[in-house]
């Protein structure tokens, strides 16, 4: 799997990312349930905020838009699911 987010580093408000997916013989799937979710912990004075964004498949990849509301740390998990099986990959952002 290989994630690429378009502004770097990512910005409040629309950013978009894009998902591909290539299986152990290094051809690409196009069956497969992509979901981003997208989070920003809670912090004094404010609850936690997280979000969903389902990916389209386009060409050869999954497309999905993230609307990051405020600067700061945003926990990213994108959740691939293909013949019954999910597995995901984690990271951190810091927008701007």
């Amino acid at each position: 799997m290989e994630v690429k987010i378009d502004k770097n580093p990512p910005v409040v408000g629309d950013n978009n990312m894009t998902v591909e997916i290539k299986d152990s013989a290094g051809k690409y799937v196009k069956d497969a349930k992509v979901v981003v979710d997208y989070s920003m912990p809670a912090m004094p004075g404010m609850p936690p905020m997280n979000y969903k964004a389902d990916a389209e498949f386009k060409g050869d990849e999954y497309k999905a838009k993230m609307n990051l509301s405020m600067a700061g740390s945003w926990n990213i998990a994108v959740k691939i699911t293909r013949e019954g099986k999910t597995s995901s990959m984690k990271f951190t952002v810091d927008a701007k």
